[in-house]
């Protein structure tokens, strides 16, 4: 059985892959609204540039959806053989303050990095990409083009 770690990166690069289920994790700081119409959407961006609002996790949380949790908490268990129960499917999203994360985001490396360096993410670091961060990203290559794109406008 894979570590901790190991587990939630292969489930970070399943789900950036499209292997069925929307992204486990997202975007901070650098907040995206995009109009549909009259309705917008805000984006939330995690450190490493994953999208939170995207994860059936986090959209399970804010609607409080119990037969999401199960449906997600399902689907993730078969997918990466891992016992994940309804009761882990709460995450405000990685830049949250609150304690509500999903159980890898309280240990990720690179969030660590980013909280005790006061970054919004690591596209403002200016060690941007470091070793961490790249090795994360060969596995999540649509997190790294977000960093890209937040990069490129902060200039």
């Amino acid at each position: 059985m894979a570590t901790r770690k190991e587990f939630c990166q292969c489930c970070l690069a399943a789900m950036l892959a499209g292997m069925g289920a929307p992204l486990l994790f997202g975007r901070k700081g650098d907040e995206v609204t995009k109009e549909e119409g009259k309705e917008k959407e805000k984006k939330i961006i995690a450190y490493c540039g994953i999208t939170c609002s995207d994860c059936p996790a986090y959209i399970a949380t804010q609607k409080n959806d119990d037969n999401l949790r199960a449906e997600t908490a399902k689907k993730w268990s078969a997918m990466f053989n891992a016992k994940i129960s309804p009761a882990d499917i709460n995450c405000d999203g990685c830049p949250t303050e609150s304690k509500r994360l999903f159980s890898y985001c309280g240990t990720c490396e690179i969030r660590k990095c980013c909280r005790e360096k006061k970054l919004a993410n690591c596209a403002f670091c200016a060690e941007y990409p470091c070793a961490k961060l790249t090795a994360f990203l060969k596995q999540a290559p649509e997190a790294k083009a977000t960093l890209e794109e937040i990069r490129s406008k902060k200039g």
